[in-house]
């Protein structure tokens, strides 16, 4: 689909994106984005997408109404309380085995695919296609606006490393902002300190995807216990990446 719009409603569109980037990921919302001024309109109603989805590599659905089922919990929250909706959370496999087995405390790590229920705002003065919408959110997400860090093609285990030794129980997130992109999404990243059910703390990566189908961001949010090794970090990123192509590929 060929996405048209103006800089302006652009910019707003992105701004709620990236309030669901900025609380999906425990951090606060930007002023800027969250005061609702200049809120787009769309000029006609578009068609809904119709998303296909796949699970990824070693990964199984994931019923919600069994959160409440002992060992069931994940810790997921939406990125916007009101503004995405969630169409798919995955879990390891062999954790769900666990959970079902009574074996495991929680079911932490997972891959959640959401919806902004905002519609992309279009007109004719400016077309975009979906790649382009995809370069200028991460552009954006980067200018001085935003207050986000600036990427600068650093290595991410790098990232990691250096956020990780910031992370402590007074500065509980760290929000690493963009990490790179490609065609298929644009890539941004946080460090958190979750507690588990009995109360343990423990450190996790999160990955987050932002892609275009049909006129709706979508979200692909990856969380992985933090280990230490590069390997792991990277691992992180690359399966965000060949999740991202792979819902590309189904959506486009």
């Amino acid at each position: 689909m060929v996405v048209v719009a103006k800089p302006l409603r652009l910019f707003n569109t992105v701004a709620g994106v990236v309030c669901a980037i900025a609380l999906g990921m425990g951090v606060p919302c930007p002023e800027w984005a969250a005061s609702g001024e200049d809120v787009p309109v769309r000029e006609a109603p578009s068609p809904e997408p119709v998303l296909k989805l796949e699970a990824p590599d070693g990964h199984c659905a994931y019923d919600t109404a069994e959160a409440q089922k002992a060992g069931y919990a994940t810790g997921f929250e939406p990125g916007l309380k009101s503004g995405t909706e969630l169409m798919a959370l995955y879990v390891p496999c062999a954790s769900l085995d666990a959970a079902r087995s009574g074996a495991a405390e929680w079911l932490p790590e997972w891959v959640a695919i959401e919806k902004n229920i905002v519609t992309y705002p279009s007109d004719d003065d400016r077309s975009l296609g979906t790649a382009g919408a995809v370069a200028q959110l991460c552009q954006d997400a980067q200018s001085a606006q935003w207050g986000h860090p600036r990427y600068d093609g650093a290595d991410f285990a790098e990232m990691v490393k250096t956020a990780n030794a910031k992370l402590s129980f007074e500065k509980p997130e760290i929000f690493l902002g963009v990490i790179g992109e490609d065609e298929h999404a644009c890539y941004l990243s946080s460090l958190r300190i979750v507690f588990s059910p009995s109360g343990k703390p423990l450190r996790f990566l999160n990955v987050t995807a932002f892609m275009l189908a049909g006129d709706r961001w979508v979200t692909q949010s990856i969380r992985r216990e933090l280990a230490e090794t590069r390997e792991s970090a990277q691992a992180v990123l690359a399966s965000a990446k060949k999740g991202s192509k792979l819902f590309s590929d189904k959506n486009r």
